[in-house]
């Protein structure tokens, strides 16, 4: 009978250590894009070429990468930088970019899209968007 209690009561225990640490993964705070410090930083089009090879990807996927360039196409929520980037801000942009000016952006790198031939950069924050 006391073995029989024993089992029962490790059991109960790891079940609700096992709940407790799914619940903390779940729901564990969001990153802070605009506070972290870049790991790499590269022009449009040196993200592109070096993404669009398949052995060295993942090596800036889910990284912080800051990127400059020209901004080729406006959305209300995103830009694409050079025709190879692809932008999405936390919020709206939309009225503080303007076609063929210099941007510069610092997001998380989601990795590339080989159907559109993009990078795909989401929460993304202004860096200084005149130079």
């Amino acid at each position: 009978m006391r073995r029989k209690q024993y089992i029962v009561l490790a059991s109960s225990l790891f079940v609700f250590l096992l709940a407790i640490s799914a619940y903390k993964y779940i729901y564990r705070e969001h990153r802070d894009i605009g506070s972290e410090k870049a790991d790499f930083s590269m022009s449009a089009v040196e993200l592109k070429t070096v993404l669009a090879q398949e052995a060295i990807a993942p090596k800036y996927i889910d990284k912080v990468i800051k990127t400059h360039g020209m901004i080729t196409a406006i959305e209300q929520q995103s830009a694409i930088i050079d025709n190879k980037v692809q932008v999405n801000f936390n919020g709206d942009v939309s009225g503080k970019l303007s076609l063929k000016n210099p941007i510069a952006i610092k997001g998380r790198c989601v990795g590339y899209d080989d159907l559109l031939e993009l990078v795909k950069i989401d929460q993304a924050i202004l860096v200084s968007p005149n130079n």
